[in-house]
């Protein structure tokens, strides 16, 4: 993220005065018949505090959602440099569209749309990919010790490669689904689509997937 959009300036918070009394504070005690509850800042809160200038409130947006955003590029794009650059654009592209937000909406919807759009950008100008990115071959090292996590490992390796074949319309909705556990309306509101759509693309995608796993894999092999 730029230092512009996560540096912030240091508050001062201001302590709340003192009770006068330890006797005033058992006088006050027995009036307090219900719990307080603790109000939880929504994500429509912290936008309209990040429009009037608050960084404090736009970090706390940050940090609530930056390793959801991560993990879908992650998934679409197949090596974490790609993915970290597209969150990072993600982000700064809400920074500069707080004022247009309707805070009615629900913010993280907005915020995958921006994501899977920069992702599907990112594919279209990428040349067609053979073989797997470095930075997925590097998950296996040093796994040899454990076979669980060798396997484990390999299993990452080629569920991403086999991903990395499809198209991105179909990646898109098998990674929202699949990997991330968004139901298909909120899919279809993320990619811009109907329910039918985002469920006949869902359908397709695991199609595609199986035939691109037996493909490389082959028929006895295991896939997801």
């Amino acid at each position: 993220m730029s230092a512009a959009v996560l540096q912030a300036p240091q508050l001062g918070w201001r302590r709340r005065p003192s009770s006068k009394s330890a006797s005033a504070r058992l006088r006050r005690a027995p009036m307090a018949t219900t719990k307080t509850k603790t109000t939880e800042v929504t994500d429509a809160d912290l936008v309209l505090r990040a429009r009037d200038g608050d960084a404090d409130a736009f970090r706390g947006l940050v940090e609530r959602y930056e390793k959801r955003c991560f993990w879908v590029a992650r998934g679409m794009l197949g090596n974490d440099e790609d993915a970290r650059d597209a969150a990072q654009d993600a982000f700064i592209r809400v920074h500069r569209s707080l004022e247009r937000f309707d805070v009615k909406l629900r913010f993280y919807t907005w915020l995958y749309q921006i994501v899977v759009n920069l992702c599907i950008d990112q594919l279209r100008k990428r040349k067609k990919r053979r073989g797997v990115s470095l930075d997925a071959v590097g998950d296996i090292k040093g796994a040899d010790a454990d076979p669980c996590a060798l396997e484990g490992a390999e299993l990452k390796l080629r569920v991403a490669r086999v991903l990395d074949e499809l198209p991105a319309k179909y990646k898109a909705v098998m990674v929202l689904s699949d990997l991330e556990g968004i139901g298909a309306k909120e899919i279809a509101t993320i990619t811009a689509t109907t329910h039918a759509t985002v469920r006949w693309r869902h359908h397709r995608a695991r199609k595609l997937f199986r035939e691109a796993w037996e493909r490389i894999y082959g028929k006895g092999s295991h896939a997801l």
